[in-house]
């Protein structure tokens, strides 16, 4: 349960209709925050906006297209109903040989995981700095700090989304501005399912909920913090594996994942 109280009155999410994003999304509403919602699926964006009358605003937008993208940076600049904060966590995650991957389907993990959070993050600091105040959520994963054989791309998306929040910290708080950077672990979600990735060896102590994510990825913007990392052992486990030297990283990265491949 949050602690926190949500100083928003509007922000726009990506990705808001399932998982973490739906968990964040909820959060938000439940503490009086109206919501601009930005995804693909338009009948789950429709029943979000009748499940909450008069407090969702649906944006139906594929993030892989620039040009759907180049919409919702118009929709985070708007002078009319301003939002105040940007929630940048639409993504996915696909897992096999990076040689034997499908290009586009890789590409259109960049483009959504990368590109589109982007351009949107730029939309939000230039719109925040002329305001002199907004904040920025961004979802990474603590994949960020790994190496991960078989989710190369993945990975490397996320190191994309930490280094660019971790740099933008001290650049836009004189301006009034805030960015998180959120890493999650394993959490109970459709991530996995629609990535086609078997985690099911994994203890139960290790995964976190959507809305244990959510609650403390808001209480972090709320308190104007860097980072958070969700889940004492997540914690622990960015610290330690982040810090190994990189061919005992790889190491274990093969291990588990000859592990999961030979259940």
């Amino acid at each position: 349960m949050s602690t926190t109280d949500r100083p928003f009155t509007r922000a726009l999410v990506t990705g808001p209709t399932a998982g973490i994003g739906a968990a964040i999304a909820d959060d938000l509403l439940r503490h009086g925050v109206e919501l601009v919602a930005v995804a693909r699926d338009v009948s789950r964006l429709e029943a979000l906006s009748v499940a909450h009358p008069g407090k969702v605003e649906v944006v139906a937008a594929d993030l892989s297209d620039r040009s759907a993208v180049a919409l919702v940076a118009d929709r985070i600049r708007a002078d009319e109903l301003p939002i105040d904060l940007v929630v940048n966590n639409a993504g996915f995650g696909l897992i096999g040989n990076f040689h034997e991957a499908d290009l586009s389907s890789e590409w259109g993990m960049v483009q959504v995981n990368v590109e589109a959070l982007f351009a949107l993050t730029h939309a939000a600091a230039g719109v925040f700095v002329q305001r002199g105040g907004g904040s920025i959520l961004n979802v990474s994963s603590i994949a960020a700090h790994l190496v991960s054989p078989l989710g190369a791309t993945y990975a490397a998306t996320k190191a994309f989304v930490t280094s660019l929040g971790d740099s933008l910290v001290g650049e836009l708080a004189p301006h009034g501005v805030t960015v998180t950077t959120v890493e999650p672990g394993l959490t109970h979600t459709e991530f996995h399912q629609r990535g086609d990735m078997d985690y099911s060896n994994v203890p139960a102590r290790l995964w976190s909920t959507a809305e244990e994510v959510a609650t403390a990825a808001l209480d972090g913007v709320a308190a104007g913090r860097a980072f958070v990392v969700p889940g004492a052992h997540n914690k622990v486990g960015r610290r330690v594996l982040g810090n190994l030297p990189g061919p005992i990283r790889r190491r274990i990265s093969l291990a588990a994942n000859r592990r999961r491949d030979d259940r």
